[in-house]
Protein backbone atom coordinates (compact mmCIF):
# COMPACT_ATOMS: atom_id res chain seq x y z
CA UNK A 1 0.00 0.00 0.00
CA UNK A 2 1.29 3.48 -0.83
CA UNK A 3 -0.16 6.99 -0.91
CA UNK A 4 1.45 9.95 -2.67
CA UNK A 5 0.00 13.44 -2.20
CA UNK A 6 1.40 16.57 -3.90
CA UNK A 7 -1.28 19.26 -4.11
CA UNK A 8 -1.89 23.01 -3.98
CA UNK A 9 -5.19 24.76 -3.33
CA UNK A 10 -6.01 28.42 -2.65
CA UNK A 11 -7.95 28.75 0.59
CA UNK A 12 -9.42 31.87 2.16
CA UNK A 13 -6.41 32.84 4.28
CA UNK A 14 -3.51 30.84 2.83
CA UNK A 15 -2.40 28.34 0.21
CA UNK A 16 -2.68 24.65 0.98
CA UNK A 17 0.64 23.36 -0.32
CA UNK A 18 0.98 19.76 0.87
CA UNK A 19 3.54 17.14 -0.14
CA UNK A 20 3.96 13.73 1.50
CA UNK A 21 4.39 10.03 0.83
CA UNK A 22 3.04 7.23 3.03
CA UNK A 23 4.17 3.65 2.49
CA UNK A 24 2.18 1.69 5.07
CA UNK A 25 0.57 1.77 8.50
CA UNK A 26 -1.04 4.78 10.14
CA UNK A 27 0.15 8.30 9.29
CA UNK A 28 -0.87 11.12 11.63
CA UNK A 29 -1.27 14.72 10.46
CA UNK A 30 -0.75 16.83 13.58
CA UNK A 31 -1.60 20.53 13.47
CA UNK A 32 -3.61 23.30 15.05
CA UNK A 33 -7.22 23.98 14.07
CA UNK A 34 -7.57 25.65 10.69
CA UNK A 35 -4.15 24.70 9.32
CA UNK A 36 -5.55 22.61 6.44
CA UNK A 37 -5.55 19.07 7.88
CA UNK A 38 -9.19 18.25 7.13
CA UNK A 39 -9.00 19.96 3.73
CA UNK A 40 -6.10 17.64 2.86
CA UNK A 41 -8.23 14.59 3.71
CA UNK A 42 -11.16 15.94 1.69
CA UNK A 43 -8.90 16.39 -1.33
CA UNK A 44 -7.71 12.76 -1.02
CA UNK A 45 -11.32 11.58 -0.74
CA UNK A 46 -12.47 13.66 -3.72
CA UNK A 47 -14.86 15.82 -1.66
CA UNK A 48 -12.72 18.87 -2.50
CA UNK A 49 -10.65 19.46 -5.63
CA UNK A 50 -7.09 20.83 -5.52
CA UNK A 51 -6.11 23.58 -7.91
CA UNK A 52 -3.14 21.56 -9.08
CA UNK A 53 -1.03 18.52 -8.30
CA UNK A 54 -1.39 14.75 -8.03
CA UNK A 55 -2.89 12.19 -5.66
CA UNK A 56 -1.87 8.58 -6.29
CA UNK A 57 -3.04 5.57 -4.24
CA UNK A 58 -1.38 2.19 -4.86
CA UNK A 59 -0.23 3.30 -8.34
CA UNK A 60 -3.81 4.32 -9.15
CA UNK A 61 -4.17 8.01 -10.09
CA UNK A 62 -7.02 9.61 -8.18
CA UNK A 63 -6.20 13.15 -9.22
CA UNK A 64 -3.80 14.68 -11.73
CA UNK A 65 -4.40 18.27 -12.78
CA UNK A 66 -1.99 18.06 -15.73
CA UNK A 67 -3.71 14.97 -17.16
CA UNK A 68 -7.17 16.26 -16.17
CA UNK A 69 -7.88 13.19 -14.05
CA UNK A 70 -10.25 13.66 -11.11
CA UNK A 71 -12.01 10.48 -10.02
CA UNK A 72 -15.33 11.02 -8.20
CA UNK A 73 -15.41 9.98 -4.51
CA UNK A 74 -17.37 6.78 -5.17
CA UNK A 75 -14.65 5.50 -7.52
CA UNK A 76 -11.67 6.26 -5.28
CA UNK A 77 -12.20 3.37 -2.83
CA UNK A 78 -11.49 5.71 0.08
CA UNK A 79 -13.17 5.30 3.46
CA UNK A 80 -13.74 8.65 5.20
CA UNK A 81 -14.70 8.83 8.88
CA UNK A 82 -16.12 12.32 9.42
CA UNK A 83 -15.87 14.17 12.74
CA UNK A 84 -19.63 13.81 13.27
CA UNK A 85 -19.64 10.27 11.72
CA UNK A 86 -22.25 11.31 9.06
CA UNK A 87 -24.62 8.39 9.63
CA UNK A 88 -27.98 8.47 7.86
CA UNK A 89 -30.40 9.45 10.67
CA UNK A 90 -33.41 7.84 8.98
CA UNK A 91 -31.66 4.47 8.68
CA UNK A 92 -31.04 1.85 11.34
CA UNK A 93 -27.55 0.63 12.21
CA UNK A 94 -28.04 -2.38 9.94
CA UNK A 95 -29.29 -0.22 7.06
CA UNK A 96 -26.36 2.20 7.44
CA UNK A 97 -23.87 -0.65 7.20
CA UNK A 98 -25.78 -2.20 4.29
CA UNK A 99 -25.51 1.14 2.49
CA UNK A 100 -21.72 0.93 2.82
CA UNK A 101 -21.77 -2.62 1.54
CA UNK A 102 -23.65 -1.57 -1.59
CA UNK A 103 -20.60 0.39 -2.78
CA UNK A 104 -18.10 -2.43 -2.24
CA UNK A 105 -18.93 -4.53 -5.28
CA UNK A 106 -19.31 -7.54 -2.99
CA UNK A 107 -21.74 -10.19 -4.25
CA UNK A 108 -23.56 -12.83 -2.22
CA UNK A 109 -25.19 -16.13 -3.17
CA UNK A 110 -28.26 -15.37 -1.11
CA UNK A 111 -29.90 -12.76 1.14
CA UNK A 112 -29.12 -14.99 4.10
CA UNK A 113 -25.41 -14.93 3.29
CA UNK A 114 -25.51 -11.14 2.98
CA UNK A 115 -27.38 -10.74 6.29
CA UNK A 116 -24.87 -13.00 8.03
CA UNK A 117 -21.99 -10.95 6.64
CA UNK A 118 -23.55 -7.71 7.91
CA UNK A 119 -24.28 -9.21 11.32
CA UNK A 120 -20.67 -10.39 11.61
CA UNK A 121 -19.50 -6.83 10.92
CA UNK A 122 -21.89 -5.41 13.50
CA UNK A 123 -20.67 -7.90 16.08
CA UNK A 124 -17.05 -7.13 15.24
CA UNK A 125 -17.66 -3.48 16.14
CA UNK A 126 -19.82 -4.29 19.19
CA UNK A 127 -23.07 -2.86 17.79
CA UNK A 128 -24.79 -6.16 16.95
CA UNK A 129 -27.47 -5.64 19.59
CA UNK A 130 -28.19 -2.19 18.13
CA UNK A 131 -28.91 -3.43 14.61
CA UNK A 132 -32.44 -2.00 14.60
CA UNK A 133 -31.60 1.24 16.46
CA UNK A 134 -31.38 4.69 14.89
CA UNK A 135 -28.30 6.94 15.26
CA UNK A 136 -30.15 9.62 17.25
CA UNK A 137 -30.80 7.08 20.01
CA UNK A 138 -27.15 6.04 20.28
CA UNK A 139 -24.13 7.31 22.19
CA UNK A 140 -21.16 8.92 20.47
CA UNK A 141 -19.12 5.75 20.86
CA UNK A 142 -21.86 3.59 19.34
CA UNK A 143 -22.18 6.00 16.43
CA UNK A 144 -18.43 5.87 15.83
CA UNK A 145 -18.41 2.06 15.82
CA UNK A 146 -21.34 2.01 13.40
CA UNK A 147 -19.62 4.48 11.09
CA UNK A 148 -16.47 2.35 11.12
CA UNK A 149 -18.49 -0.78 10.34
CA UNK A 150 -20.11 1.02 7.40
CA UNK A 151 -16.69 2.11 6.09
CA UNK A 152 -15.18 -1.37 6.41
CA UNK A 153 -18.24 -2.81 4.62
CA UNK A 154 -17.37 -0.66 1.61
CA UNK A 155 -13.94 -2.37 1.41
CA UNK A 156 -11.83 0.79 0.95
CA UNK A 157 -8.15 0.79 -0.05
CA UNK A 158 -7.38 3.48 2.53
CA UNK A 159 -9.07 4.81 5.67
CA UNK A 160 -9.15 8.54 6.44
CA UNK A 161 -9.93 9.56 10.03
CA UNK A 162 -10.91 13.19 10.55
CA UNK A 163 -10.49 14.09 14.26
CA UNK A 164 -12.16 10.77 15.20
CA UNK A 165 -12.28 11.46 18.95
CA UNK A 166 -13.08 15.19 19.03
CA UNK A 167 -16.81 14.71 19.71
CA UNK A 168 -16.28 12.43 22.71
CA UNK A 169 -15.85 13.12 26.41
CA UNK A 170 -12.45 12.35 27.95
CA UNK A 171 -13.39 8.95 29.45
CA UNK A 172 -15.02 7.65 26.27
CA UNK A 173 -12.19 9.10 24.17
CA UNK A 174 -9.60 7.00 26.00
CA UNK A 175 -11.74 3.87 25.75
CA UNK A 176 -12.43 4.27 22.02
CA UNK A 177 -8.85 5.27 21.28
CA UNK A 178 -7.69 1.90 22.57
CA UNK A 179 -10.45 0.12 20.62
CA UNK A 180 -9.53 1.98 17.43
CA UNK A 181 -5.84 1.22 17.97
CA UNK A 182 -6.63 -2.49 18.24
CA UNK A 183 -8.78 -2.37 15.13
CA UNK A 184 -6.12 -0.58 13.06
CA UNK A 185 -3.45 -3.11 14.06
CA UNK A 186 -5.54 -5.84 12.39
CA UNK A 187 -6.82 -3.67 9.52
CA UNK A 188 -3.77 -4.23 7.28
CA UNK A 189 -4.48 -1.21 5.09
CA UNK A 190 -3.25 2.39 4.94
CA UNK A 191 -4.69 4.91 7.38
CA UNK A 192 -4.31 8.70 7.54
CA UNK A 193 -5.56 10.38 10.70
CA UNK A 194 -5.71 14.12 11.34
CA UNK A 195 -5.72 15.49 14.87
CA UNK A 196 -4.71 18.51 16.91
CA UNK A 197 -4.20 16.22 19.92
CA UNK A 198 -0.58 15.11 20.28
CA UNK A 199 -1.48 12.21 22.62
CA UNK A 200 -3.82 10.70 20.01
CA UNK A 201 -1.17 10.89 17.29
CA UNK A 202 1.53 9.48 19.58
CA UNK A 203 -0.58 6.47 20.55
CA UNK A 204 -2.19 5.76 17.17
CA UNK A 205 0.37 6.56 14.48
CA UNK A 206 3.72 5.01 13.63
CA UNK A 207 4.52 7.92 11.30
CA UNK A 208 3.52 11.57 11.62
CA UNK A 209 3.69 14.83 9.73
CA UNK A 210 3.46 18.21 11.45
CA UNK A 211 1.35 20.77 9.59
CA UNK A 212 1.74 24.51 9.87
CA UNK A 213 -0.39 27.00 7.95
CA UNK A 214 -1.19 24.92 4.88
CA UNK A 215 2.19 23.18 4.67
CA UNK A 216 3.94 20.22 6.23
CA UNK A 217 6.86 21.43 8.35
CA UNK A 218 8.45 18.07 9.02
CA UNK A 219 7.60 14.37 8.90
CA UNK A 220 9.07 11.13 10.15
CA UNK A 221 8.78 8.36 12.73
CA UNK A 222 6.45 9.52 15.50
CA UNK A 223 8.55 8.71 18.54
CA UNK A 224 11.69 10.13 16.94
CA UNK A 225 9.94 13.44 16.21
CA UNK A 226 8.63 13.72 19.76
CA UNK A 227 12.18 13.13 21.03
CA UNK A 228 13.66 15.62 18.57
CA UNK A 229 10.99 17.77 16.88
CA UNK A 230 13.61 19.68 14.82
CA UNK A 231 11.48 22.83 14.28
CA UNK A 232 10.02 25.29 16.76
CA UNK A 233 6.54 24.75 15.31
CA UNK A 234 6.79 20.99 15.71
CA UNK A 235 8.07 21.40 19.27
CA UNK A 236 5.04 23.51 20.21
CA UNK A 237 2.59 21.06 18.64
CA UNK A 238 4.21 18.12 20.42
CA UNK A 239 3.71 19.89 23.77
CA UNK A 240 6.91 21.81 24.47
CA UNK A 241 5.94 24.79 26.65
CA UNK A 242 9.40 26.38 26.90
CA UNK A 243 10.80 27.79 23.65
CA UNK A 244 13.08 30.80 23.17
CA UNK A 245 14.76 32.46 20.22
CA UNK A 246 18.54 32.34 20.44
CA UNK A 247 21.58 34.34 19.39
CA UNK A 248 24.64 32.17 18.75
CA UNK A 249 27.72 33.59 20.49
CA UNK A 250 30.27 30.92 19.52
CA UNK A 251 30.29 27.27 18.45
CA UNK A 252 29.29 26.07 21.94
CA UNK A 253 27.48 29.08 23.43
CA UNK A 254 24.22 30.87 22.72
CA UNK A 255 22.02 33.49 24.35
CA UNK A 256 18.30 32.68 24.86
CA UNK A 257 16.73 36.08 24.37
CA UNK A 258 13.29 35.23 25.78
CA UNK A 259 14.78 34.03 29.08
CA UNK A 260 17.80 36.40 29.28
CA UNK A 261 20.12 33.41 29.74
CA UNK A 262 23.43 32.21 28.32
CA UNK A 263 23.78 28.50 27.60
CA UNK A 264 26.90 26.41 27.06
CA UNK A 265 26.81 23.06 25.30
CA UNK A 266 29.46 20.31 25.39
CA UNK A 267 28.97 19.70 21.66
CA UNK A 268 29.03 22.20 18.78
CA UNK A 269 25.75 23.93 17.92
CA UNK A 270 24.41 22.62 14.58
CA UNK A 271 24.04 24.99 11.63
CA UNK A 272 20.65 26.64 11.17
CA UNK A 273 19.48 26.51 14.79
CA UNK A 274 17.34 29.54 15.67
CA UNK A 275 15.48 28.44 18.83
CA UNK A 276 16.01 26.37 21.95
CA UNK A 277 13.34 24.42 23.78
CA UNK A 278 13.01 22.22 26.83
CA UNK A 279 10.01 20.20 27.93
CA UNK A 280 8.50 21.18 31.26
CA UNK A 281 9.22 17.81 32.88
CA UNK A 282 12.92 17.89 31.88
CA UNK A 283 13.89 20.83 34.12
CA UNK A 284 15.28 20.03 37.57
CA UNK A 285 16.50 21.77 40.69
CA UNK A 286 20.11 22.94 40.25
CA UNK A 287 22.98 21.52 42.28
CA UNK A 288 26.59 22.70 42.70
CA UNK A 289 28.59 22.30 39.51
CA UNK A 290 25.62 22.56 37.14
CA UNK A 291 25.81 24.71 34.02
CA UNK A 292 22.87 26.45 32.34
CA UNK A 293 21.34 27.52 35.64
CA UNK A 294 18.61 30.11 36.13
CA UNK A 295 18.15 31.93 39.41
CA UNK A 296 14.39 31.99 39.55
CA UNK A 297 11.37 33.24 41.40
CA UNK A 298 7.80 32.04 41.31
CA UNK A 299 5.35 33.85 39.04
CA UNK A 300 2.39 31.59 39.78
CA UNK A 301 1.31 27.96 40.16
CA UNK A 302 -1.08 26.02 37.94
CA UNK A 303 -2.51 22.80 39.33
CA UNK A 304 -3.41 19.85 37.09
CA UNK A 305 -5.13 16.68 38.36
CA UNK A 306 -1.85 14.83 39.01
CA UNK A 307 0.91 17.40 38.45
CA UNK A 308 1.88 20.91 39.44
CA UNK A 309 3.09 23.50 36.96
CA UNK A 310 5.45 26.00 38.57
CA UNK A 311 5.56 29.03 36.28
CA UNK A 312 8.91 30.64 37.00
CA UNK A 313 10.74 33.74 35.83
CA UNK A 314 14.38 34.66 35.70
CA UNK A 315 15.34 36.71 38.75
CA UNK A 316 18.23 38.33 36.88
CA UNK A 317 16.24 40.51 34.45
CA UNK A 318 16.62 44.07 35.79
CA UNK A 319 18.77 45.32 32.88
CA UNK A 320 16.74 43.18 30.50
CA UNK A 321 13.48 44.87 31.55
CA UNK A 322 15.06 48.33 31.57
CA UNK A 323 15.74 47.89 27.84
CA UNK A 324 12.03 47.36 27.21
CA UNK A 325 12.13 43.57 27.10
CA UNK A 326 9.64 41.26 28.78
CA UNK A 327 11.05 37.92 29.92
CA UNK A 328 9.05 34.82 29.00
CA UNK A 329 8.03 32.50 31.86
CA UNK A 330 9.50 29.02 32.21
CA UNK A 331 7.11 26.15 32.92
CA UNK A 332 8.35 23.38 35.23
CA UNK A 333 6.14 20.31 35.64
CA UNK A 334 6.54 18.11 38.71
CA UNK A 335 4.35 15.44 40.22
CA UNK A 336 2.20 16.26 43.23
CA UNK A 337 4.23 13.74 45.21
CA UNK A 338 7.45 15.64 44.43
CA UNK A 339 5.73 18.92 45.33
CA UNK A 340 4.70 17.52 48.69
CA UNK A 341 8.17 16.09 49.33
CA UNK A 342 9.66 19.52 48.62
CA UNK A 343 7.24 20.89 51.24
CA UNK A 344 5.85 23.19 48.55
CA UNK A 345 9.09 25.18 48.43
CA UNK A 346 10.18 26.66 45.11
CA UNK A 347 13.93 26.14 44.53
CA UNK A 348 16.16 29.18 44.20
CA UNK A 349 17.78 27.83 41.03
CA UNK A 350 16.74 25.47 38.26
CA UNK A 351 18.93 23.66 35.77
CA UNK A 352 18.40 23.23 32.02
CA UNK A 353 20.25 19.90 31.47
CA UNK A 354 22.09 20.06 28.12
CA UNK A 355 21.01 16.51 27.21
CA UNK A 356 17.37 17.65 27.33
CA UNK A 357 17.73 20.86 25.32
CA UNK A 358 15.93 20.84 21.97
CA UNK A 359 17.91 22.73 19.32
CA UNK A 360 15.32 23.92 16.82
CA UNK A 361 15.06 25.56 13.43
Amino acid sequence: MALSVHIRKKLKDFYLDVHFESESGCLGLLGSSGCGKSMTLKCIAGIETPDEGTIILNDRVLFDSAQKINLPPQKRKVGYLFQNYALFPNMTVRENVEEGLSGSGETFASKKEKDEFIQKLLDQFHVGELADSYPTKMSGGQQQRTALARIVASSPDILLLDEPFSALDSYLREQLLQEMKGFLQSYQKDVVMVSHNRDEVYQMCEQMAVMGEGTIEISGETRALFANPVTAGAARLTGCKNISEIEILDSHTFYASDWNMKFHLPEAIPTGVTHVGIRAHDLREAVDGDENVMECELDHISEAPFEMYLILKNKDTEDFVDKGNKPAPVWWKISKKEWQEAQKNVPEKICFPPEHLLLLK
